[in-house]
């Protein structure tokens, strides 16, 4: 995606100042290597953001009237939790230009030398807000004046006690951003340190789908995009999560458009998700033995059509392929609609979930043998090991769970990371008899379909791309009922 609003001129945005005797100043310290020029946002571009124009007219307030109980109620250092630094360090621009403060950012490694005198050594920019980069410094201890470029120590309680210090008259506003306020140490989070914390929620899908759409024209998007709004919005949840790298994103499909002279449809979206935005050679593609490509349909054919059928018809893969890439010869995308329904993770989840992990291997075997099952299940059996090694160990889930009587037996669970040898024999002989259950019903499935799997495969064999709406076209075909 590019940088918002395409290719916009970075304009510096001046604030008045009172500049103090340099004899006044303790420490001579070079600002200008921290300082930001200010980039234009509109507040539209940010998700829900009331809480911070509130501070905005807070922070103007405090400017104007330069009191000091004012000022402790604004807030003179303010902590942030927010899964997105990057959507936070540009709210804290629009905050910056709108009370006209001037800016700066603090790489983690160099807030340390800002000790002693942090404040001061902004006034030369003051009023200014300064967003500090989180680090080891938010945890342990440091002496001052040193960085962690030249020691493995940062500081806390040192900081903090040299965020006392604030003069009204130019006021330096520190703000840090983290994904917990819990991985911050105590000793930063009292008064006159960090003592006022914001929560800002993350995105919905319909706002981040709307915000990355109006990066483009709308006459290079097709209907697959323009018309899916929010199931954009779930993909760049899943696997685009910052603004960033949204904005990365965009920029690549704009390239591609570009350069194969077409419109970008929302394979495109998933196809990078998968295999990442490196621009790779295309002169020498990934050469595949007839058969192998053929078993891999099978096999992609096998998880696709399992997540239809086991689910009654609602997670219909938003995309199936099977062009090979250098970590994977096929793949399937599970719909990001359904699992945007599910509010939690219950027995019903846990049985879908692993007989699609177990649908690929399956499928191999039935149309090719058990002795030409080839290793591409990997990952697939270890996923479902895992997660079922998990439900059963800590959950209390137990493989007879719509047995009430059985299902009472394994309710002694262990904490979370604590298995001993007898207590990990026990759940594994359980995870196994589970997955052999599974398998069985897979197998059994795949064998009362076959004729719908074999379509679903030869059409992977005669287009290596499969959305969802094809999918659900074969299913209907063959007498798959999709839900509505």
């Amino acid at each position: 995606m590019p940088l918002v609003k395409t290719i916009q001129d970075f304009l510096g945005i001046s604030a008045p100042h009172i500049e103090k005797p340099v004899e006044e100043i303790t420490n001579e310290f070079d600002v200008t290597k921290f300082n930001v020029p200010i980039q234009q946002f509109e507040w539209h571009e940010f998700f829900e953001p009331d809480l911070f124009r509130t501070w905005n007219e807070e922070l103007k307030n405090s400017l104007t009237r330069k009191e000091k109980d004012l000022w402790s109620l604004t807030g003179k250092a303010v902590l942030i939790q927010s899964n997105d630094e990057s959507d936070i360090f540009n709210i804290l621009q629009k905050v910056a230009s709108d009370v006209k403060m001037n800016f700066a950012r603090v790489p983690a490694d160099q807030v340390a030398s800002l000790l002693p005198n942090a404040r001061q050594k902004f006034q030369k920019i003051s009023p200014a807000i300064v967003m500090l980069d989180a680090g080891s410094w938010m945890i342990e201890e440091v002496e001052p004046g040193i960085s962690s470029s030249s020691s493995d120590t940062q500081g806390c309680s040192i900081f903090a006690k040299d965020l006392k210090e604030f003069d009204c008259d130019f006021p330096v506003v520190f703000v840090a951003c983290v994904k917990s306020y819990d991985d911050v140490s105590k000793n930063l989070l009292k008064v006159d340190a960090f003592d006022r914390i914001f929560a800002h929620e993350s995105p919905s899908a319909e706002f981040l789908g709307n915000r990355f759409l109006k990066l483009f024209d709308l006459n290079l998007l097709d209907e697959t995009i323009r018309n899916s709004v929010k199931k954009v919005g779930l993909l760049l949840q899943s696997e685009y999560e910052s603004r960033s790298e949204q904005e990365l994103l965009a920029l690549r499909l704009k390239r591609l458009a570009n350069h194969e002279s077409r419109t970008i449809n929302f394979n495109d979206l998933t196809d990078f998700a998968l295999r990442g935005l490196q621009e790779q050679n295309r002169l020498k593609p990934i050469k595949v033995d007839s058969e192998v490509r053929r078993k891999t349909a099978y096999h992609e054919a096998g998880h696709a059509c399992i997540s239809i059928i086991a689910s009654n018809g609602e997670n219909v893969p938003d995309y199936a392929s099977i062009v090979p890439s250098k970590n994977f010869e096929g793949v399937v995308f599970e719909s990001l609609a359904y699992y945007d329904n599910l509010d939690e993770i219950t027995y019903k989840f846990l049985l879908l979930k692993t007989r699609i992990a177990l649908a690929g291997r399956a499928a191999e075997e039935l149309f090719f043998g058990g002795l030409n099952i080839s290793s591409g299940a990997n990952s697939d059996l270890s996923s479902a090991t895992r997660m079922c090694f998990r439900l059963f160990a800590y959950s209390g889930f137990h493989s007879k769970m719509d047995g009430q009587a059985i299902s009472a037996s394994n309710l002694a669970v262990l904490n979370l990371g604590e298995v001993d040898p007898l207590q990990y024999e026990r759940v594994s002989k359980d995870v196994r008899n589970f997955l052999e259950e599974q398998y069985l019903y897979v197998m059994n499935t795949l064998k009362e379909k076959r004729v719908f799997v074999d379509a679903v495969a030869q059409r992977l064999l005669w287009d290596p791309v499969v959305d969802q709406q094809e999918m659900k076209t074969l299913s209907e075909q063959h007498g798959i009922p999709i839900a509505k």
